[in-house]
């Protein structure tokens, strides 16, 4: 005869299994949208492909993709593994790290897996960002809001020189993005890990507190 605390646990656990089989449909949706974009966007530029082609060729409706990626710039930008990471970063600043040092920390210890999944489609997307001037802006008003939550989660001590503070997070955030840009340009055979971290600890080298 089961115990009550075991039937609860088996109540408790069927209750989550759904919960985590729609949160492996919703990233299985969500990457087959966004390949079927990039995969367009590659082929025929990003401004000649439309929403409700996107829509058609990961058999979807228009209202799915708005849903997941609300604009067709973020069909490019999102990053599967972007607010995972964030909020890796923010707990390392929350221990006491300063904003490039969280971020060696984070890319330092990302598992393989990971950093794989980090680079899906990653040149595509990073050649669009570069080319296409609405995604450009977009991306760099992503940058921003993004430096302002680094900001935020420096201790108080830390945050009374806010120009300082802004400083350093959009450094870090803009040697991201020259790591990503050589990664790309150079076609590097290391990986986007590996050069990010090698540009994070070259601006930390440089940076004098």
């Amino acid at each position: 005869m089961k115990t009550e605390d075991a039937s609860a646990g088996e109540r408790h656990g069927n209750a989550a299994r759904p919960d985590g089989l729609r949160a492996r449909k919703r990233r299985q949706t969500e990457r087959r949208i966004q390949a079927a974009a990039l995969g367009l966007f590659d082929t025929h530029g990003f401004d000649a492909v439309t929403v409700e082609d996107v829509a058609a060729a990961s058999d979807v409706s228009v209202a799915t993709v708005y849903r997941y990626f609300v604009t067709k710039e973020n069909l490019v930008l999102h990053d599967p593994l972007e607010n995972e990471l964030a909020n890796a970063v923010i707990e390392a600043i929350r221990t006491g790290l300063d904003i490039p040092a969280a971020l060696e920390h984070v890319l330092a210890h990302l598992p393989a897996e990971s950093a794989e999944e980090a680079e899906r489609d990653a040149r595509t997307r990073i050649r669009l960002a570069n080319e296409v001037p609405a995604i450009a802006g977009a991306a760099h008003i992503r940058a921003r809001a993004r430096a302002e939550e680094l900001v935020e989660a420096l201790p108080a001590a830390r945050r009374e020189d806010r120009l300082r503070a802004r400083v350093h997070a959009l450094a870090a955030l803009a040697t991201l993005e020259a790591a990503a840009d050589h990664w790309h340009d150079t076609q590097a055979p290391t990986s986007l890990r590996d050069v990010s971290l090698a540009a994070i600890r070259s601006l930390r080298s440089a940076t004098v507190d």
